[in-house]
């Protein structure tokens, strides 16, 4: 069970975190309009790898934290406060967005990178995913038995690399085969994040007195 909750959960923040558009995001994006899916595809490969590298560090700075109690003290009352100013901050984010809509530019990557490497590179300037995943850790290890083990960990960064890939391949998919409604699409990804970490929060919100 522990293993199947830790695959689900990492698969879920995964995808709430890279869903809104970013810069690894919109060149999979340019790669895929502007170039070949299967370049976008290649790109996607190498940012993916970061990825895992990543997941994987931020499960074991998470060990460390778990070790010192004053860090992860009342880790469930913090982990939904976060979650309702999210919600809080999306759902702001979508109403501006809606009443100051502003025209989407494409501007095509000249870049002379190979796909792959440039994957590697672009994914690697965002630093954020470490301390991500290592809050997602511990605020998993809050209601999950024995998070800390190796095997459930294995489960934890394979959910967050599917996560993130499924992520990443959408925006390919969605800029090359439906191009008339990326408009829509990126005009309504904050009311989309904001329903998701409503639910979070709820559900956090609910195991605080388990």
């Amino acid at each position: 069970m522990a293993l199947f909750l830790a695959f689900a959960f990492a698969l879920l923040f995964s995808i709430v975190g890279v869903l809104p558009p970013g810069i690894v995001n919109m060149t999979v994006a340019n790669y895929s309009v502007k170039k070949t899916l299967f370049k976008a595809k290649k790109f996607i490969n190498g940012a993916i790898l970061v990825v895992f590298i990543q997941s994987v560090l931020g499960f074991y700075f998470a060990t460390f934290l778990e070790n010192h109690p004053q860090v992860i003290q009342n880790l469930k009352l913090v982990g939904s406060i976060v979650f309702i100013l999210l919600t809080l901050f999306f759902l702001g984010k979508g109403i501006q967005k809606f009443t100051h809509s502003k025209e989407i530019k494409k501007k095509a990557n000249k870049t002379k990178w190979k796909p792959f490497l440039h994957g590697i590179f672009i994914s690697g300037l965002n630093i954020f995913p470490i301390p991500y995943y290592a809050f997602v850790s511990l605020y998993l290890s809050a209601f999950i038995e024995d998070f800390f083990t190796n095997l459930v960990g294995l489960a934890f960064v394979f959910g967050t690399t599917l996560g993130t890939f499924t992520v990443f391949m959408g925006y390919a998919f969605l800029f090359r085969k439906i191009k008339h409604k990326v408009a829509f699409f990126i005009k309504n990804i904050n009311f989309i994040i904001a329903i998701i970490t409503g639910l979070i929060a709820v559900f956090t919100i609910y195991n605080l007195n388990k």
